[in-house]
């Protein structure tokens, strides 16, 4: 039954989405709006073309892009949004590596951070990965060979800085509940 398919990618589809957009709550979101767009359309999905996590996972990346497409076009009122953003302690000597690792990944290239995060931290396989990114899984193996390189050239720079800002919550503790998750859920055959 679908829906029972659909139940057990859950978990990682969330994981993915917090990894992407690095927001908890948004993330849900995310993996709602994903979750009724692939209901909704589960007579469309032919398992012979892959399998249904790549389909699931293509559908939230999609679903990611579309939200950001969509921030860019929408005018903030910068009173009401400063109003509304929380204010929290935090421990910037303690997160200050994980940042600038974060946001040499968050620099990289869409096509080469997307590979990445597929393959590092949801723990595709390089053909799992290209059947979400609709590419060859040389094409991932060559994205993710490079996105390392830069990341981990960026991090390990002392001339490369950024302007990002640095990500809201802990970022340990993101990465951790993502792989924590990921890692807890038994992959599909």
């Amino acid at each position: 039954m679908f829906s029972n398919e659909l139940e057990k990618f859950i978990p990682d589809l969330r994981a993915y989405a917090r990894v992407l957009s690095g927001d908890p709550s948004r993330a849900d979101d995310i993996v709602q709006n994903a979750c009724l767009n692939a209901w909704q359309k589960r007579d469309q999905f032919d398992g012979s073309k892959g399998p249904l996590r790549g389909w699931l996972f293509r559908i939230v990346r999609n679903e990611f892009y579309q939200q950001k497409r969509a921030d860019r076009v929408r005018e903030a009122d910068p009173i009401d949004q400063m109003e509304s953003e929380p204010v929290a302690a935090c421990d910037l000597e303690k997160r200050s590596e994980l940042n600038r690792m974060l946001q040499a990944v968050e620099s990289l290239k869409t096509a080469q951070r997307d590979a990445f995060l597929l393959v590092a931290a949801a723990g595709f396989t390089y053909e799992e990965a290209g059947d979400v990114l609709e590419c060859s899984p040389g094409t991932v193996k060559s994205r993710v060979s490079r996105a390392r390189e830069m990341a981990f050239g960026r991090y390990h720079s002392e001339e490369w800085d950024t302007d990002a800002q640095p990500a809201e919550g802990s970022p340990l503790k993101q990465l951790h509940e993502a792989l924590n998750r990921i890692q807890s859920v038994p992959r599909a055959a």
